[in-house]
């Protein structure tokens, strides 16, 4: 009987300090739970550091901002937008094929009247440069060597378009009619170009007159 008596007494009552810290310990424990499932980094048991009072910095516009950033470049007449598209050196390649015939167009324009006799010695300059082996980069350097003379040949062609006009080259002209376009050679040349530093592509431009 007494002991029975002694089951059915009620627990004794915790001591203060120990009853707040049991709340404590079951809130943390609640707490920490919560952060668990919500994928939250978890606090402390006992310390309470955690989330609810490290300070948390939005890094978030400084990562978009970064890249952009990073793709900034210098302003510059000569700047090129984009990357050319796959199959523009072929392009290139097969415009270099082509150079003699570029040549006889130059020789042609040198001896008509119709062109101004300042053209006429900036096509006589252009065809020297293409024919003397001094270039700014040596023939002996695959593509790149040739390229160059591409570059100015073309510039130069844009230069008597647009002076001369397209009829008067076209007397001179055996290849294929739209290959002497305005577009064409506006591509053809910054094709080229895009493999010419940009003070080589000054220079060259400043020889052809543009």
């Amino acid at each position: 009987m007494t002991m029975n008596r002694q089951e059915d007494l009620p627990p004794e009552p915790l001591p203060d300090g120990e009853r707040e810290g049991e709340r404590r310990f079951d809130k943390l424990a609640r707490e920490r739970e919560a952060d668990r499932r919500a994928g939250r980094p978890q606090r402390g048991l006992f310390t309470g550091r955690g989330r609810k009072d490290a300070p948390r910095v939005d890094t978030s516009r400084a990562d978009e901002d970064a890249p952009r950033r990073s793709r900034r470049r210098p302003i510059d007449d000569d700047f090129e937008p984009a990357r050319p598209r796959t199959g523009v050196k072929r392009s290139v390649l097969r415009a270099i094929r082509q150079i003699p015939s570029y040549l006889r167009l130059l020789v042609g324009l040198v001896g008509d009247s119709r062109v101004s006799r300042f053209d006429r010695l900036l096509v006589l300059a252009a065809g020297v440069y293409l024919v003397s082996p001094i270039d700014f980069i040596p023939d002996v350097i695959p593509f790149l060597g040739e390229v160059d003379d591409l570059f100015l040949l073309i510039t130069a062609l844009q230069r008597l378009v647009a002076n001369a006009g397209r009829s008067v080259l076209m007397d001179h002209w055996r290849g294929d009619p739209d290959e002497l376009e305005d577009v064409n050679l506006a591509r053809l040349a910054s094709a080229a170009g895009f493999f010419l530093p940009v003070g080589l592509r000054r220079r060259l431009r400043k020889m052809a007159g543009r």
